[in-house]
């Protein structure tokens, strides 16, 4: 591994060998990371995705994404135009903000592909559970930045990591399509290169705000 795969860093050291998995830990940003050899394949990742049940009839999932949702409608306006990106099979996040009176596409690239939102600008841009399935993080923040209009909110809600020593336990860790994990330093660090700036409201949850430094 030659680059950090978060911030594109060459200060990186074997953080953890465990279950026959290779995880790198970046000394820079602080993300940890499984090693490419390890990644699942593209069916056996979408298989998993399939056994999500995300459906907003269950009124737990439902409270789950308020943590994103609810901090991120505190800083928009109902007629800004949204993006649920990462959103799965079942979009259950956009319809939520749609029953609120947003209007918000989705985009997911193994369940609604549409190239057609690259071309697009949004006020803001929601991601629940998806940065730690990026196998190309850096790339994949440079993308959503060309998505976001100026002043435009990015919520991003993911488990964050704690303590190095917990890692080798952390639930987290065991589901085969998480590859990055991230601190509130790593969080800083992708703000710092694409000129965000960036807030904590809550546990587990980073919302980032594109503003005008011209």
């Amino acid at each position: 591994m030659d680059n950090c795969i978060v911030c594109k860093s060459k200060c990186l050291d074997i953080f953890l060998k465990v279950d026959d998995l290779t995880y790198w830990k970046c000394k820079f940003c602080e993300a940890k990371f499984l090693d490419k050899k390890n990644y699942i394949s593209y069916n056996e990742e979408k298989k998993h995705y399939l056994k999500h049940n995300n459906s907003l009839s269950d009124q737990g999932y439902r409270d789950f994404l308020q943590c994103l949702i609810k901090p991120l409608k505190d800083k928009i306006s109902n007629n800004d135009f949204g993006l649920d990106y990462g959103c799965g099979y079942a979009p259950a996040l956009a319809d939520i903000f749609k029953k609120d009176g947003f209007n918000i596409d989705v985009y997911d690239p193994f369940f609604f592909p549409n190239q057609n939102i690259f071309l697009k600008k949004f006020k803001f841009i929601a991601c629940s559970e998806v940065v730690e399935h990026l196998f190309k993080p850096y790339e994949e923040f440079i993308k959503i930045d060309n998505l976001m209009d100026l002043n435009a909110w990015f919520g991003v809600m993911t488990s964050f990591m704690t303590e190095d020593f917990l890692f080798k336990n952390w639930h987290y860790r065991r589901d085969p399509t998480h590859v990055v994990f991230y601190k509130k330093k790593t969080f800083k660090v992708i703000a710092s290169q694409r000129r965000w700036k960036v807030l904590f409201p809550s546990k587990n949850i980073a919302l980032f705000n594109k503003i005008d430094l011209s």
